[in-house]
Parts: structure tokens; C-alpha cells; sequence
């Protein structure tokens, strides 16, 4: 059965129950929402110490090697089946 929820007036929502569970989202993590192909979205739960991690290293990234670096990360989760 899909899970439904509603969009606030502050464009905010609740996670339904099953899908917090399926994507082991915790209190804290990011959300992120990935294009497919077809236009559709898969969403993925981020915990906030590898967020942290991501922008540690970033800041010590030229801007031109942060690019590099986001496209490898985009590239492998792809490659991953995520």
C-alpha cells in the first residue's frame, strides 16, 4: 500500500511511519531526493555525522575539485542501485 502524506502551507511534511522505517531515517538525518531518469524521485536518508564528514572535507576542496568530487559521489551511488 503507498504511503501518503500532505504538503503544510510551509511546504513541510511528515514522514509516514513505514518509510522512516524503510529508509532507517532517524531524528536529525537529511533527505535527499534524486531525479531518475524518468522524472520520478527516490529519496534517501543521510545521518548527519557523514553530512558533517562530506562538508569537512569539502571545505578544504578547491571549488573545481568539490565538483569532481560530487560528480564521483553522484556517479557511485548511481552505480550502487540507490
Amino acid at each position: 500500500m503507498p504511503a501518503v502524506t500532505k504538503i503544510t502551507a510551509k511546504y513541510q511534511i511528515t514522514v509516514p511511519r513505514e518509510v522512516r522505517k524503510a529508509l532507517k531515517a532517524k531524528v536529525g538525518d537529511l533527505l535527499v531526493f534524486v531525479e531518475q531518469a524518468d522524472g520520478s524521485f527516490r529519496v534517501h536518508a543521510i545521518p548527519p555525522r557523514l553530512t558533517h564528514a562530506l562538508r569537512l572535507a569539502g571545505s578544504h576542496l578547491s571549488p573545481d575539485d568539490f565538483r569532481r568530487l560530487h560528480r564521483e559521489f553522484e556517479e557511485g551511488w548511481k552505480d550502487e542501485g540507490r
